[in-house]
């Protein structure tokens, strides 16, 4: 029973780990474009995420035991694409998204839940953080660590789904949560990029002293 069990647990990982790294290789375009009112923009834009994350998560309904969690997976991607499209958004809107780089979707995707995977691709430079470049196998590696946490958080929160009620409740509020924290972390990535360039242009622009 237990290596029955051990056999379906691993392919709910699999099929978790193989949905984020098709996320993370097809970064979604944006519709939109840079405007001088980003912040408020995007504030809009991540309240916007966050309850079409949570409607959508509170109308899903997941069969009793493992077959029904494996064929309900697809539609826990929606989430993750929702999420996804507004990282590419919000780095639309602050004229970044030339610099949404796989590694940049990773950090925004999961630095607040899986904080300690992502730590290493990311390092601080004064008020702003720079995405390193992984290897291909390397973001693979790193991917399938990512699923392996959230299939455990995911498979903790199925227990919800014994009374439907609670768990619509508990799914959206915390789908809404989950989209909030990715929405304010791409906005503070790609507003400091932004930031940094528009200082840069300032201090070029400056007259120089001349001797």
């Amino acid at each position: 029973m237990s290596d029955c069990t051990d056999e379906k647990m691993e392919k709910i990982k699999e099929k978790l780990s193989t949905l984020l790294f098709e996320l993370i290789t097809d970064i979604p375009e944006s519709l939109y474009t840079p405007t001088d009112t980003a912040d408020e923009k995007v504030t809009k834009l991540i309240r916007q995420a966050a309850i079409k994350a949570s409607a959508v998560s509170a109308t899903l309904s997941v069969p009793a035991g493992f077959t029904g969690i494996i064929t309900s997976i697809p539609d826990i991607a929606a989430i993750w694409r929702i999420q996804a499209q507004l990282v590419s958004d919000i780095a639309a809107t602050y004229g970044k998204y030339a610099q949404l780089s796989r590694e940049a979707m990773v950090w925004c995707l999961f630095r607040h839940s899986a904080a300690q995977l992502v730590r290493d691709i990311a390092v601080r430079t004064g008020s702003r953080i720079v995405v390193q470049k992984l290897s291909l196998a390397a973001l693979e590696a790193l991917l399938k660590k990512i699923g392996l946490k959230i299939s455990t958080k995911f498979l903790g929160r199925v227990a919800l789904h014994a009374i439907p009620a609670i768990g619509a409740i508990g799914n959206g509020a915390y789908s809404f949560y989950d989209t909030t924290e990715v929405g304010k972390t791409a906005a503070a990535y790609f507003k400091a990029l932004a930031d940094k360039d528009s200082n840069e242009e300032v201090l070029s622009q400056a007259p120089q002293d001349t001797l």
